[in-house]
């Protein structure tokens, strides 16, 4: 990946690791000063993320929970002031900072689901009927997969939109958005998918995910705003990902951690998971436990049940 760091021993294990290289297209200039200040700092590798995290939820951190910051004591980290790991739950460590972080959002996919037509019917018919709202206000957009018109060349369109709909928030993958839908092109293969939404022939949106085995992984998405939030794009897209995912027999589809309310109506549960910080540094220790103490709230949202049987 493009932040790629290098590797290092955690409880022994050679594990790699990544810069996390923050970026924010739009907003004042002294806060884009600020932010380049701290990529500087990570790229000397002062601030390592075990693992990486442009793969969400992918691969996980091999860290010991019941060890602490001994278990990073090889001697790579001693120029570190920072590690971070990103594990499931919430449990509190020895020598870490625990932060939670929004849940990831599951749909285990059932035996029984042989079509999308099976996964509807073990709705309610509450959530039947949203669902197939949202397939008619998208009926004008029509989809196909760009792996089968030769991917690259719509790597830099989508990179275009995945910039639009990330530029007023300040992200962790970089800034050259092409490069990295680019990697995970020319990595994974096939097992990397990109779906194209299009409007009289024009590209206006695209969602790609991986599939892994029997589990697969929405990833990067990006659209037209004005048109994509007037006809219910973003669930469209995340429908036709679970249709993708029942047809290819997987298992588990994870559909990543952002809108939990909206994916729920999907059937997609809550997976906790925590951002897991250490430090040798006590001037760290101190600004890390502040803002998880003053600054850092969990964000609200309200899980729905959309299988018979469930709650309303």
């Amino acid at each position: 990946m493009p932040n790629y760091g290098g590797t290092m021993l955690v409880n022994g294990i050679e594990t790699q690791y990544s810069f996390l290289e923050l970026s924010r297209p739009t907003g004042k200039y002294v806060a884009r000063a600020i932010i380049r200040l701290i990529n500087i700092l990570m790229r000397k590798h002062y601030v390592r993320f075990i693992g990486n995290s442009c793969t969400p939820g992918i691969v996980l951190s091999n860290i010991h929970s019941s060890k602490g910051i001994e278990q990073f004591n090889n001697g790579s980290n001693q120029s570190c002031g920072i590690l971070i790991a990103n594990v499931l739950g919430k449990e509190q460590v020895p020598d870490g900072i625990v932060i939670p972080a929004d849940p990831f959002m599951i749909i285990p996919l059932q035996a029984s689901w042989k079509s999308f037509a099976d996964y509807k019917a073990a709705m309610s018919s509450k959530y039947r009927v949203r669902t197939n709202r949202v397939f008619a206000l998208s009926e004008q957009i029509s989809y196909r997969n760009l792996n089968q018109e030769g991917l690259e060349n719509w790597i830099k369109p989508c990179a275009d939109l995945l910039f639009e709909t990330l530029k007023h928030k300040t992200i962790t993958i970089g800034k050259d958005l092409t490069l990295l839908l680019n990697t995970f092109h020319t990595q994974l293969g096939n097992n990397y998918q990109v779906n194209g939404y299009f409007k009289d022939n024009k590209l206006i949106g695209f969602i790609s995910f991986i599939k892994e085995q029997d589990q697969v992984y929405a990833m990067h998405l990006g659209y037209e705003v004005e048109i994509g939030t007037e006809v219910h794009l973003y669930q469209r897209m995340m429908y036709d990902v679970i249709e993708w995912s029942i047809l290819n027999h997987a298992k588990m589809l994870n559909l990543g951690r952002t809108a939990p309310e909206i994916k729920s109506t999907m059937g997609a549960v809550p997976v906790e998971n925590s951002f897991i910080f250490y430090s040798r540094t006590r001037f760290f220790r101190f600004i890390l436990n502040y803002y998880k103490k003053r600054f850092h709230k969990e964000t609200p949202y309200t899980l729905r049940h959309p299988f018979k049987g469930g709650e309303k």
